[in-house]
């Protein structure tokens, strides 16, 4: 997705370089693989010790935000994560379906048992616009993401619109924020991120108080 397909991480000093792109420090197992379509078999505790070894023995720097993709749901990799570092919080990222929202409930559940902050959510291929009429549809149901944020009182922070130039971007290892930054698509993605980050100053705020309250105690 950001043509770093022949990608390469030295290791210096027990660390591992992330490689990089556009501003971007990226780790990635896929660097690691000895064929492109490789598949990781893994059972949950090696895959742990590796999530591991990408937070705590990689050379970040100094870095804005540190971001991990997780995969949907609930598992090994969420409970690892929650117990390896402070966390700001978790970004939920949905699609409209009813199948999608329950998916994200069950993680959104695990976490507050967890004590991690929610960041908010975020509704993926929300909707098409019609290139001849510009109409909105929603081919895959509507207000799925507005409805966990009443659910759980938590923010929501966008709507990602259903558009082939994010694929063909991402296929290209081109994003479309960079390939067409004045298209609507971009636009709703960089209003997101300006949500998520918004809502990040407010946690970390937040958690600064706390601990100056208990330091005062």
């Amino acid at each position: 997705m950001l043509g770093m397909q022949k990608a390469f991480m030295e290791v210096d000093n027990n660390k591992l370089q992330p490689a990089e792109m556009d501003g971007l420090k990226v780790v990635s197992f896929g660097f690691f693989a000895e064929q492109a379509h490789q598949a990781a078999i893994y059972r949950g505790p090696i895959i742990s010790g590796i999530l591991k070894q990408f937070l705590v023995d990689t050379n970040w720097s100094n870095l804005d935000y540190l971001i991990v993709d997780l995969p949907p749901g609930t598992g090994d990799i969420p409970l690892t994560l929650a117990q390896t570092i402070p966390i700001t919080g978790i970004l939920v990222v949905t699609t409209p379906q009813d199948v999608a929202s329950n998916v994200a409930t069950k993680a959104i559940g695990m976490f507050n048992k967890l004590n991690v902050p929610i960041i908010g959510v975020i509704e993926n291929m929300s909707y098409f616009i019609c290139p001849k009429c510009s109409d909105k549809h929603y081919i895959f149901g509507e207000g799925g993401a507005k409805r966990i944020s009443e659910q759980f009182s938590i923010p929501f922070l966008g709507e990602i619109p259903l558009n082939s130039g994010i694929m063909e971007g991402s296929d290209k290892g081109k994003p479309i924020i960079l390939s067409h930054p004045t298209s609507p698509s971009a636009e709703a993605i960089r209003v997101s991120a300006k949500n998520v980050a918004a809502q990040c100053s407010i946690l970390a705020a937040k958690l600064k108080e706390e601990m100056q309250g208990t330091a005062a105690q």
